[in-house]
This record gives C-alpha cells, sequence and structure tokens, in this order.
C-alpha cells in the first residue's frame, strides 16, 4: 500500500510520542488526526532529526532498522512526497505553500481543497499538479470546454503531463455544445509531437457530467480534481477564481 502523505517533523513527533507522553502531545495530536490519512511516508533521514527533537527512543528503536534499507533513506520531505499518494506535507507553517499544507487548514482525511483568488500566482498550483502527475500510468480529462479553450488548455500537455509512456482519455464535449470539439485538440497528432510514448482516446468516464475533472491514474494510486472553473483558468491571462478539491479515490 503507498502511503499518503508526508508529516514535518513536529507533527510527527506529536503522532508518535502521544502513546509514551499523552498530556505533551494530547492537544496536536486530536487536531492531527482529524486530518491525517494513513500510512504516512518518512525516512531515516527524518527519523534522525525527529530524535534529537525529542523523538521517544523507544519509537526510534522499533522503525530504524526498517528505515535504514530503504532507498530513499537520505531524501528530502519533498522527495519523499512525491512518492505519496496526495503528495503533500502536513505541517504546523500557517504560511504554508503546496506540496506543505497547514494540518489546521481545509483539509480533510484523503480530501484537500486548494483556493485560487483570480489575482493569485498559479506557479505553486501548476508545480503540485506536475508532482501528482510525474508517476501516472493513465489521466482521464473532462472539460466541455477544453478544445475551445485551447490556446490556453494545452497548457496542461506542455506544462505539466510526463513524459513517459501514458494513456491519455479525455471526454467528447456534449453534444449540445455547439463549439469547437474536445477531439478536434486533442488528437494523436498534436500529443505526438510532444511525446511519441502517448496515446490518446476517448472516455466515457465522466460523459454528459458539466464539472471539470482530471483522473490520475499511478502506482500510487488514484487521483481525482474536480475544478470549479474550466482548466483554462489555470493558465488564462485573466482567470476567474478556481477551487480545487482533490480526493483519493483508490
Amino acid at each position: 500500500m503507498a502511503e499518503k502523505m508526508v508529516l514535518s517533523t513536529s507533527l510527527l513527533i506529536a503522532y508518535e510520542n502521544v502513546g509514551f507522553d499523552y498530556r505533551t502531545h494530547q492537544k496536536k495530536y486530536k487536531r492531527l488526526m482529524r486530518v491525517l490519512s494513513l500510512p504516512y511516508k518518512t525516512n531515516k533521514k527524518q527519523w534522525v532529526e525527529a530524535r534529537g527533537f525529542g523523538l521517544n527512543d523507544c519509537a526510534y528503536q522499533r522503525l530504524l532498522p526498517q528505515l535504514i534499507q530503504l532507498g530513499d533513506k537520505d531524501a528530502e520531505l519533498e522527495a519523499l512526497a512525491a512518492q505519496t499518494r496526495l503528495k503533500v506535507i502536513l505541517t504546523e507553517d500557517e504560511n504554508a505553500v503546496l506540496p506543505y499544507v497547514n494540518y489546521k487548514s481545509s483539509f480533510l482525511s484523503n480530501e484537500l481543497t486548494i483556493g485560487l483568488k483570480p489575482a493569485d500566482c498559479r506557479i505553486n498550483f501548476v508545480q503540485y499538479l506536475q508532482r501528482l502527475c510525474a508517476s501516472a500510468l493513465k489521466i482521464t480529462i473532462c472539460d466541455n470546454y477544453f478544445g475551445k479553450n485551447w490556446e490556453n488548455t494545452q497548457a496542461l500537455f506542455h506544462e505539466i503531463l510526463p513524459r513517459h509512456r501514458l494513456l491519455i482519455e479525455y471526454v467528447e464535449t456534449h453534444c449540445n455544445i455547439n463549439d469547437v470539439k474536445n477531439s478536434q485538440k486533442i488528437s494523436d497528432s498534436f500529443l505526438q509531437t510532444i511525446c511519441v510514448d502517448w496515446s490518446v482516446t476517448q472516455s466515457k468516464l465522466y460523459k454528459n457530467l458539466h464539472d471539470r475533472y482530471l483522473l490520475i491514474e499511478s502506482p500510487q494510486g488514484k487521483i481525482e480534481l474536480m475544478l470549479s472553473s474550466g482548466f483554462d483558468h489555470i493558465w488564462k491571462r485573466n482567470p476567474k477564481e478556481i477551487t480545487c478539491v482533490l480526493r483519493d479515490v483508490g
């Protein structure tokens, strides 16, 4: 089973130490358990650092032999998070930016809500999408106006999707919408100019739905993003506000 997320060292200590010193850690632990999705990922480097900041020695000795054997034993937290399903690091930092998420924010177990106002910079969000898609084997795109807004939406292929073997599925524009069809733009000939290992086909997964979705299927699991505004508002010069709800769906 792939780990769901990474904890900052201070939250890791609160989680692991609560069984040894409940009174000290109970408040932080209870709040953390509202949002923590197990199992979480750590490594030897973080484990040793945590011991220096107060990780209980029994907890430390219990897991250390296993962590020493892992190939990513000396990786930084962001590299660890990239291997998890949700690609996030829960933290106490109130000014956290992706992939860091404050554990008191609008985060629920297995679900993350990201809000972007029109004037907000999209760079961190785009980089987070890159992390989510980095190991994808299949993605599914649903947006009735993806083809119409091609000037902006094609950036999904140029900037986000990984350059390896990937099946790209898309939902065709609804038949009642008299506009540029998605199939006119998301073509095999276009995709081959970017990566010869990509293939494309139509999907019926979200057929007749008017919401915008991106389903990412990777060895770590399936992640579904639902966007309140079209994909083009990630890249548009004068975008609308976007709310993105990210869910672990299996």
